[in-house]
């Protein structure tokens, strides 16, 4: 098969690597399209020269490990799966072929297509995990008391699913973005729109809330964003998640603050840079609860996947990235496979 493997240089180039064979709980599938994510850029800077990248993709189910129900899941469907890039010479997302845990799998609507769905995985789980496992939220299909969220930057791949999953919990949600963005949030469920460069965003957003934001995801979580957004919160304190590690300097102790790793809910033991993070078998079951949902959820309309830009197969990983180090996109970007 084909693989986008990283290099001694941090570049990446296909190479011809042997299609791998799926464990006894795993699946293999064939590569449909590929979404691209921040953290993919990240690793192949950070990652291991050999080894493959990419995260998130869509696929065709073509075989099955010995363990795996084929009640649950059979040849032929499409699932979106993802797996951690840039650790691995045999497996990652960015390449023809992928295996990965069955379970968690979902199984793709007829309602959207496999490029769509690419945009589903990390940014939607990253989403998931914020809400219900670092914050104090009931999980769907159970509802909250209408308390107010603030989601930074909710035109943002995490932030578009922040938003649409803290709508189905029952959550006010305030949020930021740049003026041309405030259709597409409010059409995803956003109460409380607020040009995240007007220099009254803060007080524009305790003014709109009535003082009483609560809860708040900062889908940016870098240069000085998590400051800014302790700030918004109603003067008793609250819950406050990063989806970066940003703890330094923070002005408000009454504002509850911890960061997430989103690799943990695949549920095996992570280390990225200088930072270990143990397994956690309760986000594991979370994301495997949620697999399920998404079938449904997308299925039926009540989540939305993002709009995507497929900018061509491949061999076009390495325009992702400058794309993304430029900000020089405003959709998110997949790949075409197979």
């Amino acid at each position: 098969m084909k693989a986008v493997v990283i290099q001694e240089d941090h570049s990446v180039q296909l190479e011809d690597r042997p299609i791998p064979e799926p464990g006894p709980d795993e699946i293999l599938i064939k590569v449909i399209a590929a979404g691209l994510n921040h953290t993919d850029h990240k690793s192949a800077l950070l990652g291991n020269p050999g080894t493959i990248s990419g995260c998130d993709a869509v696929g065709e189910v073509v075989k099955l490990g010995s363990n795996v129900p084929d009640h649950e899941v059979k040849k032929g469907e499409k699932r979106f799966a993802f797996v951690r890039g840039a650790i691995s010479e045999t497996n990652g997302a960015f390449s023809e072929y992928m295996t990965c845990l069955w379970d968690g799998t979902s199984l793709i609507p007829p309602s959207i297509t496999p490029q769509e769905a690419a945009s589903i995985p990390i940014p939607f789980a990253t989403a998931m995990q914020c809400l219900y496992y670092k914050l104090p939220i009931p999980e769907y299909p159970h509802r909250s008391n209408g308390e107010w969220i603030v989601i930074w930057s909710g035109a943002s791949a995490v932030g578009q699913y922040a938003i649409q999953l803290a709508r189905l919990a029952g959550l006010r949600i305030a949020t930021t973005a740049s003026p041309s963005r405030w259709k597409l949030v409010q059409n995803l469920g956003a109460d409380v729109v607020v040009d995240y460069k007007d220099p009254e965003v803060i007080q524009k957003l305790r003014n709109a809330t009535n003082d009483s934001i609560q809860y708040g995801i900062d889908c940016i979580s870098q240069k000085g964003t998590p400051q800014l957004v302790q700030q918004a919160f109603r003067p008793e304190g609250g819950d406050l998640v990063l989806v970066l590690f940003n703890l330094d300097n923070l002005p408000r102790p009454e504002v509850k603050t911890r960061a997430m790793m989103g690799y943990n809910i695949l549920g095996y033991e992570a280390q990225v840079g200088d930072i270990f993070y143990k397994a956690v078998p309760e986000q594991r079951a979370m994301w495997v609860r949620w697999c399920k949902l998404c079938t449904k959820l997308f299925g039926d309309g009540q989540l939305k996947p993002l709009d995507v830009e497929v900018i061509g197969g491949l061999d076009q990983v390495q325009k992702g990235f400058e794309l993304l180090r430029t900000g020089n996109h405003s959709k998110k970007i997949v790949f075409n496979v197979g």
